[in-house]
Formats: C-alpha cells, sequence, structure tokens
C-alpha cells in the first residue's frame, strides 16, 4: 500500500517497518510499570514539484523520490501516470490520465500517490519474541486511551488520497518488565487501496 504511518504532523519522521532505521519506538523503565502515549499520523506517499509543471509538459521534478514506474499520481485535480523514472526525482509521466485534465502547477504543489483507502485499520503485532502486542493500546483521541482495549486493533475507516488520519498509542509495561528499548512491537496497517478513477 502506499500509505505509511509518520511520527509528526509535517510528515518528515516516517515509522519504518522491517528494517528498524525508524521504529515506533520509546525506552521504558519497567521497575514500577511505566506508559508512554504518542500521536501518530496516517497519510498516502507524498512530495512536492521542485520546479513548474506546464500543461503540456510531460517531465517532472519532484523534491523526494516517492513513486514508481506505472503508479498514479494526483497534482491538484490531474491524475498523472509514471511511465520512467520511478525511484528517481525525474519522472516521465503521462498527463491527464483517467480522464482528467491536463494543467499547469506551481513548484511546491503537492503530490500524492492516486489512491483512496477503505476499511483502514491498524492492529498491534509483536513480531518478535513472546507475543507483548497487549501492551499497546489504540484510539481516535488521547483521552478514549484510557478506555481502549489492550491489543485490540482500531478503526480508522475510509481516507482519501490528501488526507492524513490521527490516532494515538499507548504503551504500557508491566511493573517488574527489565528497562528496554522496545522495537519489536509493531503497527500493521490494513484495508482496501482504490485507485482514483
Amino acid at each position: 500500500m502506499a500509505v505509511h504511518l509518520y511520527e509528526d504532523n509535517a510528515l518528515t519522521q516516517q515509522v519504518s517497518e522491517g528494517d528498524l532505521s525508524n521504529p515506533d519506538d520509546d525506552i521504558y523503565n519497567g521497575t514500577d510499570g511505566e506508559s508512554k502515549d504518542k500521536e501518530l499520523f496516517l497519510a498516502n506517499e507524498q512530495t512536492t514539484l521542485a520546479a513548474p509543471l506546464a500543461s503540456g509538459e510531460t517531465s517532472l521534478q519532484l523534491d523526494q523520490p516517492r513513486f514508481a514506474n506505472d503508479q498514479i499520481l494526483i497534482i491538484g485535480t490531474e491524475q498523472m501516470r509514471i511511465q520512467t523514472g520511478g525511484g528517481t526525482t525525474t519522472l516521465g509521466v503521462e498527463r491527464g490520465y483517467g480522464g482528467t485534465t491536463s494543467a499547469a502547477h506551481a513548484a511546491g504543489a503537492s503530490v500524492y500517490s492516486g489512491y483512496d483507502y477503505t476499511g483502514l485499520v491498524v492492529q498491534p503485532v509483536d513480531t518478535d519474541g513472546s507475543d507483548e502486542s497487549a501492551w499497546y493500546a489504540l484510539a481516535l483521541t488521547q483521552a478514549q486511551l484510557d478506555t481502549a482495549t489492550p491489543g485490540a486493533p482500531l478503526n480508522l475507516g475510509d481516507k482519501a488520497h490528501d488526507v492524513t488520519v490521527s490516532f494515538w498509542r499507548r504503551c504500557r509495561v508491566p511493573a517488574g518488565t527489565a528497562v528496554q528499548n522496545k522495537t519489536d512491537l509493531k503497527l500493521q496497517i490494513t484495508g482496501t487501496e482504490n485507485p482514483i478513477l
């Protein structure tokens, strides 16, 4: 899926999956039991145009390499299909894809992956050793964490391509647990990815 978790509302600190380059982690002192709350953000893969794009131009410059060949992009109301340059900041694109109208776009315009999502659910999972997924509680607001069921999935519903969804997670370490940096608990996102046509 072209949707990712971030630790900040500016969407600059992506939570990595698999390589632990930036896990959703914290150091916990379990001597007396400790809990920490964190707001997380779910958003489509996105960046901005590095240079203006004329309405008939088929090569565009991105600020960051975010997209693969054959992926659909959206800038404003125009959709584009990436034909060449996937994985780089210079893309060759088919303009006016999906019956949209080719238009001029200014430098700095937001560029999104062209998918909406339905039925999004976030689920805590433990990827190593004993199952500690019940250490995580998830809720739409921080106040709702107090009544959230530990280890239970959270229904986020539907999300449009240009909308960022936020939710809260609380990690509660049981008393008597050794001091540790938790990196094996992950938040798995499931749902249906729908191309915008």
